[in-house]
């Protein structure tokens, strides 16, 4: 299933990607354990699209130690 489908059809999905563009009004410093907390919520079958916007809007995890990548565009945009 397309996810557009999946957005018309899937009602948990639809209110996960609208809690995901909620993220733009939490405060800078919880946006990252916001996003954690949201994508819990969603269906395997939603990686991809999750590990896009963490990608680029959040910042990957690193691979060794902690802390995350730089994203694409910084989470104060």
């Amino acid at each position: 299933m397309t996810y557009k489908k999946k957005y018309q059809e899937d009602k948990s999905f639809h209110l996960g990607i609208k809690r995901l563009i909620a993220l733009a009004f939490v405060p800078v410093l919880d946006v990252i354990k916001a996003f954690d907390l949201i994508t819990d919520d969603f269906d395997d079958d939603a990686d991809d699209f999750l590990g896009y916007v963490e990608k680029t809007w959040i910042g990957e995890p690193k691979k060794r130690g902690t802390g995350r990548k730089k994203p694409l565009f910084t989470i104060e945009l």
